[in-house]
């Protein structure tokens, strides 16, 4: 195990305490790297702009809230939808990491691109896999976040009246429908 590893463990582990821990989920490109840096700093997490995947493999920091609050451990998972067909491994290890590194997650933040926000095949997959493995029970504990929300006018126009609440209704449906 590396060094850094180490530390994040033992940091996790100081006096029997354990770490708040959230875990950010969602299709490659969605802004998981990017929503983890917005809570616990800048360059903290991965980020791309390309068109291929940037995380391969999953990460978890223990770091302070906003750069200066309590700590708390941020885990990054591989996107679903994978630009390179590599989804079935990337679910694989993301079981097992969670499994044997991260042990026990408080929220699982399901990440939508708020200009797409469609459950794919991909990530229907993924919480079905989440399911089996962990019980419905971990649905308790997952918490829908909208990236790219635009408060433009031009945004508001283009989304045709849709809100946030609105697209949360629908998520929670069809996530109903599919656990």
């Amino acid at each position: 195990m590396a060094i850094a590893a180490k530390r994040q463990k033992a940091a996790a582990g100081e006096a029997g305490e354990t770490v708040p821990t959230i875990c950010v989920m969602g299709a490659t490109g969605v802004g998981k790297g990017s929503t983890l840096n917005s809570c616990f700093g800048p360059n903290n997490f991965s980020t791309s702009a390309l068109f291929a995947s940037d995380t391969l493999k999953p990460q978890a920091r223990v770091l302070p809230w906003r750069g200066s609050g309590s700590p708390l451990r941020g885990v990054d998972l591989c996107g679903f939808s994978d630009s390179e067909g590599r989804d079935t491994g990337f679910i694989e290890s993301m079981v097992s990491y969670l499994k044997t590194e991260v042990n026990y997650v408080h929220c699982f933040l399901l990440l939508f691109n708020s200009q797409e926000p469609r459950v794919g095949m991909h990530l229907k997959d993924m919480l079905l896999t989440l399911k089996t493995v962990f019980g419905l029970s971990f649905m308790k504990n997952v918490m829908i976040g909208f990236t790219r929300w635009d408060y433009t006018k031009r945004a508001n126009i283009l989304r045709r009246g849709i809100t946030k609440d609105a697209l949360t209704v629908n998520v929670n449906k069809l996530l109903h429908s599919i656990l």
